[in-house]
């Protein structure tokens, strides 16, 4: 007797337990949905206090209520998958490849995403002329000695360094980079009726006299090019009428993503607060991030001006 009361126990725990893990399925689905599509839902003004919207409160029920629903229904199937997506993340991890913490961070960046679309601004390359002092702006960034590479590398891992791993370490970096410049950056104009291109080793060594860095747009784009080149970034220089800035490589959508999430939720969270984070998106459909010293926080708004030249190194 006691023993098929020990067998029923154990046969009901068993049960609960498939349930919660069925129902955090539920909900793990159910949150991207939520995101997704509560933009579009239909404004129902009844105030509920704490700033709680009943649209939202209604629709998340329905979204979990669904799910639970038709996961409970699929329940062999979704068991299965389960068990073939944890043994694949096993094998992964053990190689030490994809792990479980990469799973779970890549599931936080789409749910911070959907909340947090970036603004793409896409660029046509037939609509630019030749880079304007191309030749004198390339010798700057390119004329690098080991004072240049080891600043860079210093500043490369001076911030951030405990949110870096293996997949994005290059990306951290390239943002440490930008962090150190631009806190220390103080605008100055050329002499009138002069364009003067500072290289990288002149703007650095300036900061034996007051700690800062010098100079004019041109000045700044050269010295985040050449720093990011020695960390290991891809970077380009974009010229509009009375403007250079430098853009960061990024890539593919999904590496925004991940970069997006680090700028927002990690690494510029005052910073980026409220703000939209700016991308442009060339011909062949790579992804560009504004580093210019405009902004605090790395995809700043880009200055209403037209771009007629962009260097790339």
């Amino acid at each position: 007797m006691f023993k098929k009361l020990y067998s029923r126990i154990k046969a009901r725990n068993f049960s609960y337990l498939i349930n919660i893990l069925l129902y955090l399925v539920a909900v793990v689905v159910a949150l991207p949905l939520f995101f997704l599509m509560s933009p579009h839902l239909p404004s129902i003004h009844i105030p509920l206090g704490a700033g709680i919207q009943l649209e939202y409160l209604l629709f998340s029920v329905l979204v979990v209520g669904l799910s639970i629903y038709v996961i409970v229904r699929l329940k062999h199937l979704i068991l299965i998958a389960l068990g073939v997506g944890l043994m694949s993340i096993i094998i992964s991890s053990s190689r030490g490849k994809y792990s479980f913490q990469d799973a779970f961070q890549d599931y936080v960046v789409s749910l911070y995403n959907l909340q947090n679309n970036p603004v793409a601004i896409p660029l046509m390359a037939e609509d630019f002329e030749p880079f304007q002092d191309a030749y004198k702006v390339a010798e700057a960034v390119n004329n690098q000695d080991a004072t240049v590479r080891n600043f860079a590398v210093k500043i490369g891992t001076k911030h951030f360094g405990k949110f870096a791993n293996k997949s994005n370490r290059a990306l951290i970096q390239g943002l440490s980079v930008f962090k150190e410049i631009n806190n220390n950056w103080v605008y100055v104009s050329d002499p009138v009726g002069e364009e003067y291109f500072a290289s990288a080793g002149e703007t650095i060594n300036q900061q034996k006299y007051d700690g800062k860095f010098n100079g004019d747009c041109d000045d700044h784009a050269i010295l985040m090019a050449a720093c990011l080149k020695y960390v290991g970034s891809e970077i380009r220089l974009v010229r509009t009428t009375r403007h250079i800035y430098p853009e960061l490589r990024i890539g593919s959508k999904d590496q925004l993503d991940k970069a997006t999430f680090l700028i927002r939720h990690k690494l510029f969270v005052k910073e980026s607060k409220g703000k939209s984070i700016y991308y442009h998106v060339d011909p062949n459909g790579v992804i560009w991030l504004n580093f210019d010293y405009t902004s605090r926080a790395p995809g700043g708004k880009f200055l209403q001006e037209d771009i007629v030249g962009i260097l790339e190194f």
